[in-house]
């Protein structure tokens, strides 16, 4: 039973992240569910879902090929900034993290809820100037500390200083979400308590569904899943907060 609901967990998350880039808020409570520690839980979806973002990446190779400037502008600082997230966690006791993890799940799980007003809010008044590499790197050093939500703070840094298309700018995000993940989750492969079977099992499933995200991404409005997520996620912060 238990590796049936890590598959299916895995599957949710390579379609979701695809979509919309919020499968952590879904994944994380399952994961503590399941019996893992919020520690275990946050260092174990950081390196099971990079398998299905870059899987997701290729599929949306097509989007990427018109945006390789962008991409080798906001790469570098995604690398460093999760790398400082991924060390900061381990520099911190665990009993810190423990104890916000109501409060960077709520607000992944907000930040989902209202992605698209606070764009629009920041398009209307942005000139599409300004430090894009720093926002980069601080988004990306919360994934590296705190995986859940990275996806759609990334989303929303992009779409404030780039022209590019939704489609082309849900691409980029991906590639960045991986990174964000996947250079904090290298490190953690070494220095943190990871429960590897529920690690590999997770990791294979949302590869074997990143391409069916990317493809369902250019079909169907990403708005209904992202208010089912954000709700879920505010229910599981709530749930952390009161036991």
């Amino acid at each position: 039973m238990e590796l049936l609901a890590v598959v299916a967990m895995g599957l949710a998350a390579g379609v979701i992240n695809g979509i919309a880039g919020a499968g952590a808020l879904v994944t994380f409570p399952v994961m503590i569910a399941l019996g893992l520690t919020p520690l275990q839980a946050n260092v174990s979806n950081s390196i099971g879902v990079v398998p299905g973002n870059i899987a997701a990446s290729i599929g949306f190779r097509r989007e990427l090929r018109e945006q390789r400037p962008l991409l080798r502008r906001v790469v570098p600082p995604a690398v460093v900034g999760s790398l400082v997230g991924g060390v900061v966690l381990f520099l911190l006791p665990e009993k810190v993290f423990t104890l916000i993890v109501p409060v960077l799940l709520g607000l992944g799980a907000l930040l989902t809820l209202v992605q698209p007003l606070v764009s629009r809010r920041l398009r209307s008044v942005s000139v599409h100037r300004g430090p894009l590499r720093s926002a980069i790197f601080g988004a990306s050093a919360y994934g590296g500390y705190f995986g859940v939500g990275v996806g759609v703070i990334l989303f929303a840094v992009l779409g404030l200083f780039s022209k590019a298309t939704t489609h082309e700018l849900n691409a980029v995000k991906t590639v960045l979400q991986a990174i964000a993940n996947g250079v904090a989750g290298l490190l953690f492969c070494f220095i943190a308590p990871v429960n590897w079977p529920v690690t590999i099992v997770f990791g294979l499933s949302t590869a074997v569904a990143g391409p069916i995200g990317a493809h369902l991404s250019r079909k169907i409005p990403p708005a209904p899943l992202r208010y089912v997520i954000g709700t879920l996620g505010l229910a599981a912060a709530v749930k952390f907060a009161l036991t």
